[in-house]
């Protein structure tokens, strides 16, 4: 178990911006950065990072946190885990009680993480250590071209001949068999799934082994040449590429990513100086991959095979990465040759020269590719140019979508006019096509039984939250205590905290919303153990709710400019969106809240004064009413005379 005084320092030094960027490419937008959020897919960017208040909020789908909070979301990674790599990052040594049971002490994602970063250093010592490894995996490496300082780097191993020989194993370190099985490490019969391979192992974004890749020894044409691990709950194959943990600091830098389709392909590549190349190897390219890159950089370069299956695949992938809004460039290696043969043969000057001037525009590849298929056949020449013009219609900006539109109409020699109607009705298909995938999208979201269709009748999945009127009173109240409890009230020495614990004491009872009755709590304790209270504590506090109503504050939609203002001469008061209350604003949402709880102590002794049957105790009753009503009418008219 980490200590809190480590959690702590943790959270302390890690910097939201430094974390998110492995991630994300940000761009400054006034005093925040902005990017493509890396929780869900979109074309427009919508998450926000504070640096100054070192948090993130997606203004899309809600996302919202701290340094911690981003790594647990976009790696999947328990509490400690992301602890864990983030003091690794910022060299920073925790303090933790021993772990007794590997089981017991971890969660089963850890367990799972764990188990796969033993795996990859039990293949490197069968490479490093074992003869077989040196004259089987070490050999076939070596003849590769690749040299040992790159095997280390990639962290390459070997899997030896043997059925047993990792069950054996991980049995005696005491490792979960049956993690090892969701792993794809074992098979369902006890064997070892890897056997007399060489070891890729798959790493995700941030560089954590998630599964492997094995390249089989031998000529048995029996066996798969290739066998990835499974997917898994750590490994998701439609969402992970090959080489991206080393690749996407050098694919900002360069403002632009290389895509290729094997891991050897990869390795050769980055040993020769060309580091932002990433594969999309055990898996045709997903959207979910381009999106991955296009958070990263705009700019891509498919670098497949010149052969018949590499053309292909090359021009799904244009549409994939069209689709996700890239801008995409082609190079096709001549001769036969893949990437890794390419610049072993030429070196990599030439290769650098050749992606320089060889690398072509999606529209040119496909045109030229295209029209050359087709040649003088006046029907395959027809379906050509709808191949090419159902890509412009992927393209959402208009306006890069006419400049292509053009370029497309030289190309064939087809009148401009023609190619926009052409591609005008597949817009129009696709319109209704999306239209009815949101409808069907909705219903199913929505959780509809198919057979209450008829009846309109709809099971949502979830329920909104709805707030009473008493209720938003509580809820501006606790936006009030969680951005600005700590800053002193006027000009006195006591806290705005104090100040609101003070003066809502003799109406705590009457509080209604759970969660702000859990705030009130504990910004009651820590006011009176002067505990920290600032905006900082409650943005990371463990509470969802709180957490979340104190980042919606910290990071606003919309930044006010001051030149928008000057402009249009407009004076902007503070918005309280944003937390920024003032001290009068804070009087009068105490205030108003007082007074609809009166009217509910009011209401409730009118009630007890019915049901009494004595007349002295309804007499005390009215008394204690009537000095309700005056002390709730002084503050109503204390409300309405700021206002006015």
């Amino acid at each position: 178990m980490i200590f809190e005084s480590s959690v702590q320092n943790v959270i302390d030094v890690a910097r939201i911006e430094e974390v998110v960027r492995d991630y994300v490419n940000l761009r400054t937008r006034g005093s925040n950065l902005t990017g493509l959020c890396p929780f869900h897919k979109e074309k427009t960017p919508s998450f926000s990072v504070s640096p100054s208040k070192n948090i993130y909020k997606c203004f899309g789908c809600g996302k919202a946190g701290n340094p911690v909070q981003f790594l647990m979301e976009v790696e999947n990674l328990s509490f400690p885990e992301a602890i864990r790599s983030l003091a690794k990052r910022y060299n920073i040594t925790l303090e933790e009680t021993k772990s007794t049971d590997f089981n017991e002490t971890n969660t089963e994602i850890q367990s799972l993480n764990i188990l796969n970063d033993w795996a990859k250093s039990y293949f490197q010592k069968q490479l490093w250590d074992t003869p077989e490894g040196q004259a089987i995996g070490l050999s076939y490496f070596k003849e590769r071209g690749f040299l040992e300082a790159t095997i280390h780097k990639f962290e390459l191993g070997f899997a030896p001949d043997s059925y047993t020989s990792f069950y054996d194993e991980c049995k005696r370190e005491n490792y979960s068999i049956e993690f090892a099985k969701e792993l794809g490490l074992i098979s369902s019969t006890d064997k070892d799934f890897f056997r007399n391979r060489v070891m890729f192992p798959i790493h995700s974004q941030n560089g954590k082994t998630i599964g492997f890749a094995g390249r089989v020894m031998g000529q048995d044409v029996k066996i798969a040449k290739y066998v990835n691990s499974p997917e898994s709950r750590v490994y998701l194959k439609s969402k992970t590429l090959f080489g991206l943990h080393l690749a996407k600091n050098s694919i900002r830098k360069n403002n632009f990513s290389i895509l290729v389709e094997g891991y050897t392909d990869v390795i050769s590549l980055v040993q020769s100086g060309i580091e932002n190349v990433v594969a999309s190897s055990g898996t045709s390219l997903t959207e979910d991959q381009a999106l991955m890159l296009s958070r990263l950089s705009p700019n891509v370069t498919i670098l497949y095979d010149g052969d018949t299956a590499g053309i292909k695949a090359t021009l799904r992938g244009i549409d994939i990465m069209i689709r996700a809004g890239m801008n995409v460039h082609i190079a096709t290696i001549p001769d036969n040759d893949d990437p890794d043969s390419f610049i072993k043969k030429h070196g990599s000057e030439y290769f650098q020269k050749f992606l320089d001037t060889q690398s072509k525009d999606f529209i040119i590849y496909k045109a030229e590719l295209l029209s050359e298929e087709s040649k003088s056949n006046p029907i395959l020449r027809t379906n050509a140019i709808k191949d090419i013009v159902s890509t412009l219609a992927l393209i959402e900006d208009p306006i890069k979508r006419s400049v292509y539109i053009q370029s497309t109409a030289a190309l064939v020699n087809v009148a401009e006019e023609n190619i926009i109607d052409a591609c005008n009705l597949i817009l129009k298909e696709n319109l209704r096509n999306k239209k009815f995938q949101d409808q069907r999208q909705a219903l199913e979201n929505d959780r509809v039984i198919i057979s209450e269709l008829d009846s309109k009748i709809q099971k949502p999945k979830t329920q909104r939250i709805v707030y009473y009127k008493d209720e938003l009173q509580e809820l501006e109240l606790a936006k009030v205590i969680v951005s600005c409890a700590a800053r002193n009230w006027k000009d006195t020495e006591i806290s705005i905290g104090t100040f609101i614990v003070n003066n809502i004491e003799d109406i705590e009872n009457y509080i209604t919303l759970e969660n702000f009755k859990t705030l009130l709590q504990d910004l009651k304790y820590r006011v009176e153990e002067r505990l920290d209270i600032s905006a900082n504590y409650f943005i990371n506090h463990p509470d969802p709710w709180i957490h979340g109503l104190a980042i919606s504050l910290a990071v606003p939609k919309y930044e006010y400019s001051k030149k928008w203002g000057e402009r249009h001469d407009i004076f902007l008061m503070s918005d309280n969106q944003t937390g920024d209350f003032l001290d009068s604003e804070i009087e009068q949402i105490v205030k108003y809240l007082k007074v609809k709880k009166f009217d509910l102590v009011i209401a409730s002794i009118d009630e007890k004064i019915v049901q009494e049957s004595d007349i002295e105790s309804q007499n005390d009753l009215i008394k204690i009413r009537e000095e309700y009503k005056k002390v709730r009418n002084q503050i109503h008219h204390e409300v309405w005379s700021a206002s006015e």
